[in-house]
């Protein structure tokens, strides 16, 4: 026990003094003490509107202690802190970094909940957005307590305020149909762990309004278990002197709608919901209980840095009885000239997949047509089948991408802030840059440029969304 004690204490010097040689100086919005929703505080919103209100006040403190004052505001001519910059400008003038509602042209014919991924915003889920709005459905998306104003904003935040925030956007959304009308969520990554903590507690208290489908791009189900250091690494960080101990990363804020720093209270609470997610599932299918989740549907790159296939497969569709769910998986570039350069661990999770037949779930693998062709084509196995379907796709890879990834699944290549292809008349964008030249020239590394932003086979998540709305 004293060699654990020891060893602990060991690791939390070690990283405290690593934090402080390693990471730049932090900044205001770094510290900067926003008035955020916490669910435990007293006076907390209990309704949706009270939640919006807060939101407006909380940017307007944002603006007047951050960007209004010249000693705190940033001078980086792309930062999202500096009023004058086209980044600022999109940051604070648009509506994709508070949470924002689409209403269909005619009567709603459903309603949705979306929610974003850790560090992000509500922009993330612009494009699914639309679709689901295209569909005659009214969607709701939420922006989490913590995110779009400051990284500062997740120094304290915990997984019960992201969850206690979605039960408010979920009765509201659900109301904004009716009652004889479809209500389904989705979200991104830690969005989509929510919304599904939110659907297995739906199972056991009527009075939360229960999805009828479930959409869930990247899904943070389970992460690596050596997240649960985070827990500790921040120990000394109450000493002024290793403040920086509480963050992972500091990095210049020239992403308008997405962190760039990275506390440690981030990755801890993101690890806390996946072991409540996974009590929850022991709970409920002990108590035969889990045939009453929505239908799920999964969609997840077979390489993702941050989550993997295998985790949703086992910590959650492997654990549901039958029922309509499915996992929709893009494989990596396969073409015989990349070959060479194809990473073992793709390699065995595609092999895994396809040894594991008679799923209880519809599988369905895009990758490449053949080995010579960068186009690509749906390879549908039905759930406990084991004959493949061929579903032809007018869609390819484009030159030089060799995987899509965890941030990039939900947003299409069209996209006007981190589309590969964006749009006419895009003021400001990131996916489209192609770095090349000497390490050091830039504040940032080349690497940062070279991490897809956006999926050129977003088409098959929007089709498998129309095609299975309620």
């Amino acid at each position: 026990m004293g060699l654990a004690a020891a060893g602990c204490v060991l690791i939390v010097l070690v990283f405290a003094v690593q934090a402080r040689a390693r990471l730049p100086d932090l900044s205001a919005w770094h510290r900067v003490e926003l008035d955020d929703f916490r669910a435990a505080s007293a006076g907390a919103p209990d309704t949706f509107e009270d939640y919006l209100a807060l939101e407006d006040r909380l940017f307007a403190q944002l603006r007047a202690r951050v960007l209004d004052d010249p000693a705190q505001a940033d001078r980086q001519a792309l930062s999202r802190f500096n009023p004058d910059s086209v980044v600022a400008a999109l940051a604070m003038d648009t509506d994709y970094n508070r949470s924002f509602e689409l209403a269909p042209a005619g009567e709603p014919r459903g309603s949705a909940l979306l929610v974003h991924g850790l560090t992000d915003s509500p922009y993330s889920l612009r494009a699914i957005a639309g679709t689901l709005q295209a569909q005659g459905y009214y969607v709701v998306v939420l922006r989490m307590p913590g995110h779009g104003t400051a990284p500062a904003g997740l120094l304290d935040v915990s997984w019960k305020d992201w969850y206690a925030a979605v039960e408010l956007a979920a009765r509201y959304a659900a109301a904004k149909a009716g009652p004889d009308k479809p209500f389904v969520a989705g979200g991104h990554s830690t969005g989509a762990a929510l919304v599904t903590l939110y659907s297995l507690r739906s199972l056991e208290d009527p009075d939360l309004p229960r999805p009828r489908d479930l959409y869930l791009v990247s899904a943070a189900i389970g992460i690596s278990r050596f997240a649960v250091l985070t827990n500790i690494l921040s120990g000394l960080s109450f000493i002024p002197y290793f403040e920086k101990s509480r963050w992972m990363d500091v990095f210049p804020e020239y992403d308008p709608y997405k962190y760039n720093s990275f506390p440690v209270n981030a990755a801890n609470q993101v690890h806390l919901l996946t072991r409540v997610i996974q009590a929850s599932i022991d709970e409920l299918e002990t108590a035969g209980r889990l045939d009453g989740m929505p239908r799920v549907h999964v969609f997840q790159s077979i390489v993702d840095s941050t989550v993997t296939a295998e985790q949703v497969v086992r910590g959650l569709l492997a654990r549901l009885p039958a029922g309509g769910h499915e996992l929709v998986v893009f494989d990596i570039n396969r073409q015989e000239m990349l070959s060479g350069f194809v990473a073992p661990g793709p390699q065995a999770d595609l092999e895994r997949l396809r040894a594991a037949v008679d799923l209880p779930f519809r599988l369905t693998l895009v990758a490449n047509r053949s080995a010579d062709s960068p186009e690509v084509a749906a390879y549908v196995r039905l759930p406990g089948t084991r004959d493949v379907l061929v579903e032809d796709l007018p869609l390819a890879w484009p030159h030089g991408v060799f995987s899509v990834g965890h941030v990039s699944l939900p947003f299409p290549a069209d996209d006007p802030v981190y589309g590969l292809e964006p749009q006419t008349g895009a003021v400001f964008n990131l996916g489209a840059i192609a770095a090349r030249g000497e390490g050091g020239a830039l504040v940032v590394g080349l690497g940062t440029f070279s991490r897809l932003r956006a999926n050129p086979f977003f088409g098959v998540i929007a089709g498998r969304i129309v095609e299975t709305l309620p």
